[in-house]
């Protein structure tokens, strides 16, 4: 009997479900997607061994039995492909559950119509006694090739068009697994059909099942993916196929997100050492699931005791971690409960949701966040602004708006702040504080940057800034555009297209610990001798502000609004800035006071010798024309005087 191949498969499917088992407990949707596929290969297999054994019986390779385990074993085969097929569509994202279950459904009824004539048509089942060439032909067979050969295209057009949409990881196996199952299917029917005057016999398409199985578990679903190696938690992967479980099956999951400060814990613990002492209390509390996910956040879902809520688990919880490690220090550990999960469209909105509130959990001002209704919607508008702001640099809907600075040297309008802004499709102004820190996360805040820089250049040159009375224009750097090592470079090549004169340009760099000096201070040190000057903007609210003005080549200092109203506000407040502005004139800078609003803070600016107003006692921020216009108004009313 011809069964070695066979016989290989078969306990190669063994050993990789006595790993699956192992980590039952870890298999999501996908996972248990692959067992039924498993299962369907283990019993392909078994059914092709079964049926070889019954052909080198003599006394039954005739019987009705025999055949009838051959023809289940076609069928089998038909249903490893027509599983895989459904395993892939599973994974395309955005599809839609009705889409997803009428092709379901439609290829279920071809397979059982399929089935029905494997069962019907005539079999034939040539015997060698020799026990080397036994094998079934007839229509049967012919139809077992085409059906699967029509599944393994369909999966195969459905994963090219949707390729964006599939995990790419699944992808590449599928392609394997179908590579596989074609290359051993055209060696068994070369042999046993065409090239049958040899009297050689490979049955391969039951180990090139096998094979193409053991790649996709290797690959994608050894359950033991699915966990976080250090707390042995289930991780972000795993929680959301959870969550995609509990909407397909309208399963109502309580949900809550510890968030603990991990800087703390790594002091005083080790982070390590409190991820798996937070796990090992959690797992005390007998909750039903724990996920490591969200910047290295645990995610617990329903509590199995009915008569507590899940938000009260994960408070005892922290009591009981303190007691149990000793911990005497309070870690800030806040608590983001969801009671409903049917408050959320799907996983992803769910995801994204809690993904916010964790990194923006400063916004809600409190250890204990439960998700209702009203922060979902303005977190939905958060994402939708995110979404125009997204289509709107896309479309390179981008405007600089130009705020006067007053000199009180001068007593006119000298230079002004370039700020951007982006417009929607409806031509509404998109502010910056809507986008720009998400630029800076993504790392757009360069090519924006850039953007701004060339619309200030081109301004300055289709316009004679010293018949406008104007000395410079500010331009802020981001704190990754200090981070680049080109940016003098760029900044220069801009300038240089533009024909302008560098005496022009004033950029703004913001104190803050997160940038390389040296990378700073270089690309300054070139822009300077170029004959760009340079302010420190907002100073006072960074980070070694005095070291930034004894490091830095700046020529300006500018004190935000916040400290200009302390000032007014706060005699305290003004008597430290006293000293500062004496301190900062010493050392022979200029100082802009921002945030100027009442005709009232002007006397006392300047008896404070403060070179320069801005704010909107003067001006807000205006657009290009509007600007030209306000600037030659303003300053004419000065030359009129003089």
């Amino acid at each position: 009997m011809n069964i070695l191949l066979q016989t290989a498969g078969f306990f190669v499917m063994i050993v990789i479900f006595i790993f699956y088992f192992i980590y039952r407990k870890a298999a999501v949707k996908s996972n248990r997607l692959f067992l039924y596929q498993g299962i369907a290969i283990f019993v392909s297999i078994f059914l092709d061994i079964f049926s070889i054994v019954l052909i080198n019986t003599p006394s039954l390779n005739k019987t009705y039995f025999t055949e009838l385990i051959c023809r289940l074993y076609l069928i089998t085969v038909v249903l490893v492909i027509l599983i895989g097929f459904v395993y892939v569509l599973n994974d395309i994202t955005n599809l839609g559950k009705r889409k997803y279950k009428i092709t379901v459904i439609l290829s279920s009824v071809s397979y059982i119509i399929s089935s029905a004539l494997i069962m019907a048509l005539p079999i034939e089942i040539v015997y060698d006694p020799n026990g080397l060439n036994d094998y079934t032909q007839g229509l049967p067979i012919v139809l077992t090739y085409v059906t699967t050969f029509i599944y393994m295209g369909l999966t195969v057009a459905i994963t090219l068009i949707f390729k964006d949409r599939i995990y790419k990881k699944r992808v590449v196996a599928v392609f394997i697994f179908i590579t596989l199952w074609v290359v051993g299917s055209l060696v068994q029917f070369i042999f046993n059909y065409v090239l049958t005057n040899l009297g050689i016999v490979i049955l391969s398409v039951s180990f090139a099942e096998t094979l193409g199985s053991m790649t996709i578990y290797i690959m994608l679903e050894n359950p033991s993916l699915n966990i976080d190696r250090a707390t042995g938690a289930l991780n972000q992967r795993a929680f959301l196929e959870y969550v995609d479980y509990c909407y397909d099956k309208n399963i109502n999951s309580e949900i809550v997100l510890i968030n603990y400060d991990n800087e703390m814990s790594k002091s005083l613990m080790g982070y390590d050492k409190l991820s798996k002492a937070m796990a090992d209390a959690l797992n005390a509390f007998k909750v039903e699931k724990i996920f490591k996910g969200i910047n290295d956040n645990f995610i617990v879902v329903r509590n199995k005791n009915e008569t507590r809520p899940l938000f009260e688990t994960a408070i005892l919880c922290k009591d009981y971690l303190y007691k149990k490690n000793n911990i005497r220090t309070e870690i800030p550990i806040r608590i983001i409960y969801v009671k409903n999960l049917k408050l959320f469209n799907d996983s992803n909105d769910l995801f994204e949701t809690l993904k916010y509130i964790n990194l923006n959990a400063s916004e809600f001002d409190s250890d204990f966040i439960e998700v209702d209704q009203t922060i979902i919607d303005k977190i939905h508008n958060r994402f939708e602004i995110d979404k125009k702001c997204d289509v709107a640099f896309l479309n390179k809907r981008v405007v600089v708006y130009y705020q006067p600075i007053y000199s009180n040297v001068d007593l006119k309008f000298t230079s002004a702040e370039a700020l951007v802004r982006l417009k929607d499709e409806d031509g509404k102004l998109i502010y910056p504080d809507s986008f720009i820190e998400k630029m800076e996360q993504d790392g757009r805040i360069v090519e924006l940057g850039k953007i701004v820089f060339e619309h200030v250049c081109k301004f300055i040159s289709e316009n004679d800034m010293e018949t406008l009375g104007l000395h410079y224009i500010e331009v802020n750097l981001s704190t990754i555009q200090c981070m680049q090592d080109n940016l003098a470079e760029t900044f220069i090549n801009i300038m240089e297209k533009y024909r302008i004169n560098p005496k022009y340009i004033n950029l703004e760099i913001t104190e803050t610990g997160h940038i390389s000096k040296l990378t700073l201070l270089k690309n300054m040190e070139i822009l300077k001798k170029y004959g760009v000057s340079f302010s420190l903007d907002d100073f006072g609210t960074g980070n070694s502000n005095l070291n930034y003005i004894v490091e830095m080549p700046v020529d300006i200092v500018k004190f935000d609004k916040e400290m200009v109203t302390s000032y007014f506000d706060n005699k305290i407040a003004s008597y430290v800035m006293n000293s500062t502005i004496n301190m900062i004139k010493g050392l022979g800078h200029k100082i802009v006071f921002e945030g100027v609003e009442n005709a009232n803070q002007i006397p006392v600016v300047r008896k404070l010798n403060i070179e320069y107003i801005q704010g909107y006692y003067y001006s807000k921020p205006i657009d290009e024309d509007s600007f030209v216009k306000f600037i030659l108004e303003n300053n004419k009313k000065f030359y009129a005087s003089v």
